[in-house]
């Protein structure tokens, strides 16, 4: 509430609007005290009062959850009572923590998916452009590199060359993606925590992601100079020293 209302303090007096299904009645309420709850014990809800101040506000029953816990982590019997209750009432839903755990991990794994699947997009066009950075980049010294052959450079300097030159992009692209988003992970989560956005309370390195993206710019710069060196031997050297871009 304070992300909304900031300037709230302990002792303002707030104005509430209250239904209770026969009619609107608005009622003031005094801040007590501020605090920083879990949505677990909240249910998602900005202010907690007294049950005989809210029993105070209207004559009709206010309450929308009721929660049980039971001192084991799962008793058959004790689920089979509260169903047996739920069917004789008629107008009570039962949810155990099970149902609202499976939705909230459906969720996320579709957002997770969404995430990856936006990044892989963005990856997938970041290697395009590394590849087309280091083809157009042999392409237009084609006439130096048959030069340098036909002085006396080799088939394995030639390799050597170009290996380091990818390497070099590799390392910029990694320090620049990897170390650059790690960097600026951590305070995004902390922004992210502070407004409770998706309930994120702790954070998780993505080892698995970083990794995968080293191992894959490191796979496809190695394919690509191999490929690079592949067609650059199809010509003669007199053709590249030729070559005029």
């Amino acid at each position: 509430m304070l992300h909304w209302y900031p300037d709230l303090k302990i002792g303002d007096i707030l104005e509430v609007t209250v239904e209770d299904g026969k009619g609107t009645h608005r009622r003031k309420l005094e801040i007590a005290a501020i605090g920083r709850y879990s949505p677990g014990f909240t249910n998602y809800c900005y202010l907690i009062m007294a049950q005989e101040g809210l029993e105070k506000f209207s004559e009709n029953n206010l309450n929308f959850y009721y929660h049980v816990f039971a001192e084991e982590k799962y008793n058959a019997d004790v689920e089979s009572e509260l169903n047996a209750i739920v069917e004789e009432s008629g107008r009570i839903q039962m949810r155990v923590w099970k149902d609202v755990y499976e939705e909230y991990k459906s969720a996320m794994a579709m957002t997770s998916g969404i995430c990856y699947a936006f990044l892989g997009i963005l990856g997938a066009i970041c290697i395009m452009n590394m590849i087309n950075t280091m083809v157009h980049n042999v392409h237009v010294r084609k006439k130096e590199i048959g030069i340098l052959q036909a002085i006396g450079m080799s088939d394995a300097q030639f390799n050597k060359m170009l290996q380091l030159e990818g390497l070099f992009y590799t390392i910029g692209t990694l320090i620049i993606a990897v170390g650059g988003g790690s960097l600026t992970g951590y305070p995004v989560f902390l922004w992210a925590r502070e407004r409770g956005i998706l309930s994120i309370s702790k954070y998780h390195y993505p080892t698995a992601a970083a990794l995968t993206v080293i191992l894959v710019l490191a796979a496809v710069q190695s394919v690509l100079t191999m490929l690079i060196v592949k067609s650059m031997k199809k010509e003669s050297i007199t053709e590249r020293i030729r070559y005029n871009n």
